[in-house]
C-alpha cells in the first residue's frame, strides 16, 4: 500500500524551488501551486515573528496555456495561522497527482512549526500520525553569497517599486521583479521575461498577495483571504493527543517510510 509520509526535512528544498510564492527562480513538479504554501514565515527561513498573530485562508490559482490554446487551471487552498509566540500552522490539501492519485486521491498535509519548543511536526490526519523534527540552530554566514554569483544574477533582474495599497484590510508594500533569461540560456530562441509582483505587509511580516507570469509554466496568483488579527486557538499549534508521534521521515515521499538512522 502506498503511503504519503510528511516531515519537515524536505520543506526547505521545496521552498527553494517554489517560484510563485517566493519570487523569480526555478520550480519543479506538476506546477508551482503545489508547494507555494511553504513560505518563510512558516519556518523555512528559521525566521520567528512574535507579537503579530493572524489567521487566514491562503489561495493559489494556477493557469497554464497549452500550445493548442487549451488551459490547465488549478486552485489550492490552505488554512494558515501564526500566534503571538511565533508558532505557525499550515493545513492544506495535496492534489491527487501521479502516485498520490493511486494512493487514494487527495491527502491533507498539516505542518506545525513551534520555535518555542524547538520542534516542527508534520501531521497525517488519515493515519493519525505525526513526524517530528528538532529545529536546527541557525548557522553563521548562511546569508552570504559569492560576489561573482550575486553580480551575475543581479545583471538580469529589474526591480520596480509599486507603492502601497490595502489588501484584505492590511497595508502592503508592492514591488515588481522582472527576471530575464537570455536567448539560448535554456534552449530558447528569444529572451524570456519572468515577472513577479509581490505585496508584503511590514506589520504582519507576510506576503499577502503575489502574482507571477512565467511563459515556460504559466501564471499564478497567491493571496491571503479572510485575514483575522485575533489570537488563534492555542490547540492549533499542538499535536492532538490521539496522534502517534514518530521521529524523522520524508515529506511527500511515495512508498514506505524510510527506516530511522542508526
Amino acid at each position: 500500500m502506498i503511503r504519503t509520509w510528511c516531515s519537515i526535512s524536505m520543506l526547505a528544498g521545496f521552498a527553494a524551488t517554489s517560484l510563485f510564492a517566493q519570487g523569480p527562480g526555478r520550480h519543479m513538479g506538476p506546477g508551482p501551486g503545489d508547494f507555494d504554501m511553504l513560505r518563510p514565515e512558516f519556518g523555512i527561513s528559521r525566521k520567528v515573528v512574535t507579537g503579530a498573530p493572524y489567521s487566514a485562508s491562503a489561495v493559489t490559482q494556477f493557469t497554464q496555456t497549452l500550445a493548442n490554446g487549451d488551459h490547465i487551471q488549478r486552485t489550492t487552498t490552505a488554512a494558515v495561522a501564526r500566534d503571538s509566540q511565533g508558532r505557525t500552522r499550515m493545513d492544506r490539501s495535496i492534489a491527487a497527482v501521479g502516485a498520490l492519485s493511486a494512493a487514494g486521491g487527495e491527502r491533507r498535509a498539516i505542518v506545525i512549526h513551534d520555535p518555542v519548543a524547538g520542534m516542527s511536526y508534520a501531521l497525517d490526519p488519515s493515519s493519525h500520525t505525526a513526524r517530528s523534527m528538532q529545529i536546527p540552530a541557525p548557522r553563521s554566514g548562511t546569508g552570504a553569497r559569492p560576489e561573482g554569483r550575486a553580480h551575475r544574477s543581479q545583471a538580469s533582474v529589474k526591480t520596480e517599486d509599486l507603492g502601497t495599497q490595502t489588501i484584505q484590510g492590511v497595508s502592503a508594500e508592492g514591488k515588481r521583479v522582472t527576471r530575464v533569461i537570455p536567448a539560448g540560456k535554456e534552449g530558447n530562441e528569444k529572451e524570456i521575461d519572468i515577472v513577479t509582483e509581490t505585496w508584503y505587509s511590514p506589520d504582519l511580516q507576510v506576503v499577502v498577495m503575489s502574482k507571477t507570469s512565467d511563459p515556460r509554466f504559466g501564471d499564478s496568483v497567491y493571496q491571503l483571504n479572510s485575514i483575522s488579527r485575533a489570537e488563534p486557538d492555542p490547540a492549533l499549534f499542538t499535536v492532538p493527543s490521539d496522534y502517534t508521534v514518530k521521529q524523522g521521515g520524508a515529506m511527500f515521499r511515495h512508498g514506505p517510510a524510510p527506516a530511522p538512522a542508526q
